[in-house]
């Protein structure tokens, strides 16, 4: 036994307990690691579902948007449709050569003649067009067929230019005949109308679409519609649904990964093409991630926290007794320590209560550097410890508590020599109360034979 001891001591000499900040250190790094390892898989598993979610609720609002966007543009025909009826009820005017503003609405006469005056109607219509399109309509002009007039709302320079030169069903017959309108009288269902490709207008480097709608009475072209509509028009619309809905939806098919690509009603060229932008989806779900990861971190440790409160001692890290004393009583078998301070209230009457409390702080580490995980240490009382092993012999017992004895007194603590009294039992019979005072008469053996002692039975 003596030899054993002595092995003991000179290994410690070799290889001196960690100190209180080491052991915190190590703690701290080792759950700091811990901790920060939960966290990116925390941090991973909630960005790729929010990331995956967004990416379904933006493809789902891309069905929805395309639905809206293509009743936007059926709404712009239906309305300009209308403007047929207007204009068969609508007298004539003699109105003389030049050009000439009602309403804010220009009408440029090559030649003396009577005149259809279109421009309340061609107002009304711009006033109802604006509403469904985020004022987006750039020109509205109306060519008459045979004539030498034409209305513009409003009358810019490079139609007055064209039209300088206009000749009998010149501009009418040529678009009608590049746009393959003739005859849509015919037409009871479908398109009646031609809404052309994207072109960036002259002169003024605006990109519009052009809707044209021909006006027939009784298989003859009266006159011809002309609506330039800005290409912000999807923009906008884009724009207000993404604020609405709180989506990324994009028009620019380079930005996109997930996109439908349809023709416009009424178009056979330029199609709608509008799609799911995945970087956007991905930098959006980034800092809702880093968030709510962030949210379970901190309700986490301050559970954490909350649950170490209640269930170990602040000083030593121990279980408190009013913890785990009912789990003892529910025990059938026992190994138990009983760890008592010698002389502790000499040293906190001599030193005091700050030193004293240092005192079973670096008890308790050295106590913890004894035991495994699976060991049960608890604060029994101010200065008395209770450890709990799993099942071992008397003798393994024994020298387990030979090892804490001589660890403890082998390093001053606070340059103050301090010793231990340790009194224990192994049983498989007895109650947690009876192992409980079969270990305590076993640790006033102890003190009563000189204190810095250990005593099994």
């Amino acid at each position: 036994m003596t030899n054993k001891i002595e092995f003991i001591s000179l290994d410690y000499k070799i290889h001196p307990p960690y100190t209180s900040i080491d052991i915190a250190m190590l703690e701290t790094l080792t759950n700091k690691n811990k901790s920060l390892i939960a966290s990116l898989k925390l941090f991973s598993l909630l960005f790729t579902v929010i990331s995956s979610g967004y990416f379904a609720y933006n493809a789902y609002h891309l069905d929805e948007f395309y639905e809206q966007y293509f009743e936007k543009i059926n709404a712009v025909y239906s309305v300009s449709r209308r403007f047929s009826s207007y204009y068969n009820n609508t007298g004539t005017t003699l109105i003389p050569k030049g050009q000439h503003d009602y309403n804010g609405v220009s009408v440029v006469v090559n030649h003396t003649s009577k005149v259809k005056v279109l421009s309340k109607g061609i107002k009304r219509l711009r006033s109802q067009l604006e509403q469904l399109t985020d004022n987006n309509i750039w020109t509205i002009a109306v060519f008459e067929n045979p004539a030498t007039y034409a209305h513009f709302d409003p009358a810019r320079t490079l139609y007055l230019e064209s039209y300088k030169n206009y000749e009998k069903n010149s501009v009418v017959k040529r678009i009608i005949d590049k746009e393959g309108l003739g005859e849509t009288y015919r037409y009871f269902y479908g398109c009646n109308m031609k809404l052309t490709e994207r072109y960036v207008e002259e002169g003024t480097n605006q990109t519009i679409r052009t809707l044209y709608y021909p006006v027939y009475n009784n298989r003859k072209l009266d006159a011809l519609l002309v609506i330039d509509i800005k290409n912000n028009l999807l923009k906008d619309a884009l724009e207000s649904y993404n604020d609405e809905f709180k989506t990324v939806l994009y028009a620019n098919p380079s930005k996109h990964d997930f996109y439908i690509k349809k023709l416009l009603p009424c178009a056979t060229q330029d199609p709608f093409y509008v799609g799911v932008n995945l970087f956007s989806i991905l930098k959006y779900s980034l800092a809702p991630a880093l968030l709510l990861t962030l949210f379970i971190y901190l309700l986490t440790a301050k559970l954490k926290t909350r649950k170490f409160s209640l269930q170990r001692d602040l000083m030593t890290h121990f279980y408190r007794r009013d913890y785990y004393e009912k789990k003892l009583h529910a025990q059938k078998s026992f190994c138990l320590l009983i760890i008592d301070i010698d002389n502790f209230k000499s040293i906190n009457d001599t030193y005091g209560h700050e030193v004293g409390d240092e005192v079973i702080r670096k008890v308790a580490e050295r106590v913890s550097q004894c035991i495994r995980q699976s060991d049960i240490a608890i604060r029994w009382g101010g200065e008395e410890f209770i450890l709990s092993f799993p099942p071992m012999t008397k003798e393994q017992l024994r020298l387990k508590a030979e090892e804490i004895r001589h660890l403890i007194q082998v390093y001053p603590i606070q340059e103050i020599t301090v010793t231990i009294s340790i009194g224990g039992t192994v049983s498989d019979t007895l109650s947690f109360s009876e192992a409980y005072k079969v270990s305590d008469d076993a640790l006033y053996q102890s003190k009563h034979n000189g204190r810095n002692q250990s005593t099994i039975v």
